[in-house]
């Protein structure tokens, strides 16, 4: 079963000390087998020198999802931040599929997510924690959660690794709109939890 047609994935943020580029398995929570992989390409010397400064937050990033045959599926991609993130979710041929607007001042964290013409067609919404996440639609109907999932205190204090679990609904059968639900654990990770850090 390809990473695609799936309703749940596991994704751990790898562990690296001292890491300039973010880099994640999508993992099979039943059997914790790799169904792909996700990296962040850095585009110079001088955005990587930056990463490890204040900066970091504020910086662009570009995303991939691949599968296990090292076939990219999604990219995710973020400009320069000035209020709030706008992240950019494209397809495999690098068409923009949707995106994600942070909404400034909510807690836990906020996103009003927008179909490709620039129509909102979900919100996906953390709780006070910022540890679960509610991805609905418009109408709105839960079609996924993302949570997070603690790896354990050691590793919680000495890592910024983080890990999550992405549940699709069997209501969201859009392929579109689940490439988004897809990529919502990656803005959390890159847009909300970078800030914390």
């Amino acid at each position: 079963m390809s990473l695609m047609e799936r309703n749940t994935f596991f994704v751990k943020e790898r562990v690296g000390f001292l890491k300039a580029a973010n880099a994640y398995d999508v993992l099979d929570p039943t059997t914790s087998d790799v169904i792909g992989t996700v990296q962040e390409k850095i585009p110079n010397f001088i955005i990587k020198i930056l990463k490890f400064s204040s900066m970091k937050t504020r910086l662009p990033f570009t995303v991939e999802i691949l599968d296990t045959d090292e076939k990219k599926l999604l990219t995710i991609k973020r400009g320069f931040v000035f209020l709030r993130s706008r992240v950019d979710v494209l397809d495999e041929y690098g068409e923009k599929l949707g995106s994600y607007q942070q909404r400034l001042l909510s807690l836990g964290g906020k996103f009003e997510i927008f179909d490709r013409s620039g129509s909102a067609v979900a919100m996906l919404s953390g709780d006070w924690k910022g540890w679960d996440f509610t991805f609905k639609d418009t109408q709105d109907r839960e079609l996924a959660k993302v949570s997070k999932k603690w790896a354990g205190l050691g590793k919680e204090l000495f890592t910024s690794a983080d890990q999550y679990v992405v549940d699709v609904s069997s209501e969201c059968t859009d392929n579109t709109l689940k490439k988004l639900v897809l990529a919502a654990a990656f803005c959390i990770d890159m847009v909300l939890k970078e800030e914390g850090r």
